[in-house]
Protein backbone atom coordinates (compact mmCIF):
# COMPACT_ATOMS: atom_id res chain seq x y z
CA UNK A 1 0.00 0.00 0.00
CA UNK A 2 2.89 2.01 0.67
CA UNK A 3 4.27 1.58 -2.76
CA UNK A 4 0.86 2.72 -4.41
CA UNK A 5 0.60 6.23 -2.45
CA UNK A 6 4.24 7.08 -4.01
CA UNK A 7 3.14 7.32 -7.53
CA UNK A 8 0.68 7.75 -10.33
CA UNK A 9 -1.12 5.06 -12.19
CA UNK A 10 -1.45 4.45 -16.07
CA UNK A 11 -4.91 5.70 -15.99
CA UNK A 12 -4.33 9.10 -13.81
CA UNK A 13 -1.61 9.73 -15.95
CA UNK A 14 -3.70 9.18 -19.08
CA UNK A 15 -6.58 11.60 -17.51
CA UNK A 16 -3.45 14.37 -16.63
CA UNK A 17 -2.22 14.46 -20.24
CA UNK A 18 -5.81 14.51 -21.74
CA UNK A 19 -6.77 17.42 -19.80
CA UNK A 20 -3.10 18.95 -20.52
CA UNK A 21 -3.64 18.09 -24.40
CA UNK A 22 -7.52 20.25 -24.02
CA UNK A 23 -6.06 22.64 -22.52
CA UNK A 24 -3.41 23.48 -25.05
CA UNK A 25 -5.62 23.32 -27.73
CA UNK A 26 -8.44 25.74 -26.36
CA UNK A 27 -5.59 28.00 -25.71
CA UNK A 28 -3.81 27.64 -29.01
CA UNK A 29 -7.45 28.70 -30.71
CA UNK A 30 -7.48 31.40 -28.47
CA UNK A 31 -4.92 33.04 -29.29
CA UNK A 32 -5.19 32.63 -33.19
CA UNK A 33 -8.75 34.27 -32.72
CA UNK A 34 -6.88 37.03 -31.19
CA UNK A 35 -4.60 37.26 -33.80
CA UNK A 36 -7.27 37.60 -36.47
CA UNK A 37 -9.39 39.77 -34.88
CA UNK A 38 -6.53 42.27 -34.69
CA UNK A 39 -5.45 41.66 -37.98
CA UNK A 40 -9.18 42.17 -38.96
CA UNK A 41 -9.69 45.33 -36.80
CA UNK A 42 -6.14 46.35 -38.20
CA UNK A 43 -7.75 46.44 -42.19
CA UNK A 44 -10.72 47.70 -41.34
CA UNK A 45 -8.89 50.75 -39.22
CA UNK A 46 -7.15 51.49 -42.08
CA UNK A 47 -9.80 51.60 -44.66
CA UNK A 48 -12.20 54.05 -42.47
CA UNK A 49 -9.13 56.51 -41.69
CA UNK A 50 -7.90 56.66 -45.26
CA UNK A 51 -11.69 57.20 -46.32
CA UNK A 52 -11.98 59.83 -43.42
CA UNK A 53 -8.98 61.92 -44.37
CA UNK A 54 -9.41 61.64 -48.23
CA UNK A 55 -13.06 62.91 -47.90
CA UNK A 56 -12.22 65.55 -45.29
CA UNK A 57 -9.95 66.67 -47.92
CA UNK A 58 -12.79 67.30 -50.21
CA UNK A 59 -14.82 68.64 -48.08
CA UNK A 60 -12.19 71.47 -47.09
CA UNK A 61 -11.57 71.76 -51.28
CA UNK A 62 -15.53 71.84 -52.46
CA UNK A 63 -16.51 73.93 -49.44
CA UNK A 64 -14.14 76.51 -50.19
CA UNK A 65 -14.75 76.54 -53.81
CA UNK A 66 -16.77 79.31 -56.34
CA UNK A 67 -18.36 76.82 -58.02
CA UNK A 68 -17.56 73.36 -60.17
CA UNK A 69 -15.90 73.35 -63.09
CA UNK A 70 -18.76 71.32 -65.34
CA UNK A 71 -16.86 70.56 -68.22
CA UNK A 72 -14.27 68.56 -66.89
CA UNK A 73 -16.66 67.03 -63.90
CA UNK A 74 -17.79 63.65 -64.43
CA UNK A 75 -20.96 63.08 -62.33
CA UNK A 76 -22.89 59.93 -61.96
CA UNK A 77 -19.81 57.35 -62.36
CA UNK A 78 -18.11 55.07 -60.40
CA UNK A 79 -14.78 56.80 -61.60
CA UNK A 80 -16.05 60.18 -60.97
CA UNK A 81 -13.68 63.48 -61.39
CA UNK A 82 -14.36 66.73 -60.10
CA UNK A 83 -12.85 69.87 -60.87
CA UNK A 84 -13.40 72.99 -58.99
CA UNK A 85 -12.86 76.79 -59.53
CA UNK A 86 -11.67 78.23 -56.34
CA UNK A 87 -9.71 81.35 -55.01
CA UNK A 88 -7.60 78.85 -52.88
CA UNK A 89 -4.09 78.84 -54.48
CA UNK A 90 -4.60 80.93 -56.91
CA UNK A 91 -1.58 82.11 -58.85
CA UNK A 92 -0.26 85.99 -59.10
CA UNK A 93 -2.42 88.21 -61.27
CA UNK A 94 -5.03 85.49 -61.18
CA UNK A 95 -8.19 85.64 -59.11
CA UNK A 96 -9.20 82.05 -59.63
CA UNK A 97 -7.79 78.84 -59.69
CA UNK A 98 -8.38 75.31 -60.72
CA UNK A 99 -8.19 71.81 -58.88
CA UNK A 100 -9.32 68.30 -60.04
CA UNK A 101 -9.69 65.39 -57.62
CA UNK A 102 -10.19 61.46 -59.33
CA UNK A 103 -8.87 58.35 -59.06
CA UNK A 104 -7.01 56.37 -61.02
CA UNK A 105 -6.48 52.23 -60.80
CA UNK A 106 -7.64 52.22 -57.15
CA UNK A 107 -5.41 55.81 -56.20
CA UNK A 108 -7.40 58.94 -55.27
CA UNK A 109 -5.34 61.83 -57.17
CA UNK A 110 -5.46 65.54 -57.33
CA UNK A 111 -3.99 68.41 -59.27
CA UNK A 112 -4.19 71.65 -58.88
CA UNK A 113 -3.46 74.42 -61.59
CA UNK A 114 -0.13 74.65 -62.64
CA UNK A 115 0.95 71.61 -60.12
CA UNK A 116 2.18 68.18 -60.21
CA UNK A 117 -0.68 65.34 -59.68
CA UNK A 118 -0.61 64.56 -56.13
CA UNK A 119 -1.14 60.96 -55.01
CA UNK A 120 -3.57 61.25 -51.59
CA UNK A 121 -4.41 57.73 -50.61
CA UNK A 122 -2.22 55.70 -48.95
CA UNK A 123 -0.58 52.60 -50.39
CA UNK A 124 -2.41 50.17 -47.45
CA UNK A 125 -5.68 50.91 -49.69
CA UNK A 126 -7.46 51.39 -53.25
CA UNK A 127 -10.06 53.55 -53.93
CA UNK A 128 -12.98 51.57 -55.86
CA UNK A 129 -15.81 53.73 -56.13
CA UNK A 130 -15.40 57.94 -55.98
CA UNK A 131 -18.79 59.14 -57.34
CA UNK A 132 -19.74 62.60 -57.35
CA UNK A 133 -23.01 64.12 -57.69
CA UNK A 134 -24.03 67.73 -58.60
CA UNK A 135 -27.24 69.43 -57.29
CA UNK A 136 -28.09 73.00 -58.19
CA UNK A 137 -31.15 74.21 -56.34
CA UNK A 138 -32.73 77.27 -56.73
CA UNK A 139 -31.30 80.63 -56.41
CA UNK A 140 -27.75 78.99 -57.86
CA UNK A 141 -26.74 77.20 -54.48
CA UNK A 142 -24.76 75.09 -55.26
CA UNK A 143 -23.80 71.11 -53.67
CA UNK A 144 -21.58 67.92 -54.44
CA UNK A 145 -22.77 65.23 -52.68
CA UNK A 146 -19.91 62.38 -52.55
CA UNK A 147 -20.02 58.54 -52.36
CA UNK A 148 -16.83 56.87 -51.68
CA UNK A 149 -15.52 53.42 -51.57
CA UNK A 150 -12.46 52.26 -49.74
CA UNK A 151 -11.07 48.86 -49.20
CA UNK A 152 -8.14 47.82 -47.20
CA UNK A 153 -5.35 45.89 -49.41
CA UNK A 154 -4.94 42.79 -46.98
CA UNK A 155 -5.31 39.31 -49.20
CA UNK A 156 -6.38 37.27 -45.85
CA UNK A 157 -8.51 40.19 -44.23
CA UNK A 158 -10.24 42.51 -46.41
CA UNK A 159 -11.94 45.08 -45.51
CA UNK A 160 -14.26 47.99 -47.14
CA UNK A 161 -15.92 50.89 -45.78
CA UNK A 162 -18.54 53.53 -48.17
CA UNK A 163 -19.03 57.37 -46.81
CA UNK A 164 -20.86 59.62 -48.03
CA UNK A 165 -21.10 63.38 -47.77
CA UNK A 166 -22.88 66.54 -48.83
CA UNK A 167 -21.10 69.71 -49.30
CA UNK A 168 -22.37 72.85 -49.68
CA UNK A 169 -19.87 75.30 -52.40
CA UNK A 170 -19.02 78.42 -50.54
CA UNK A 171 -22.08 81.29 -50.72
CA UNK A 172 -24.43 78.18 -51.21
CA UNK A 173 -25.20 78.17 -47.47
Amino acid sequence: MNQREKGFSLMELIVYVALLGMLSVFATNALIQIASTYQRSRAEHAALSDARTLLDTLVRAISQAKEVYAPTSRFGSDAGQLSLVTAVGARPGHTDAYVDFWSDNGVFLTRAEGSATTTLSSVGVRVTKLRFERMVQSYGREAVRTTLRVEAINQHFPASVVLTVTTALRGSY
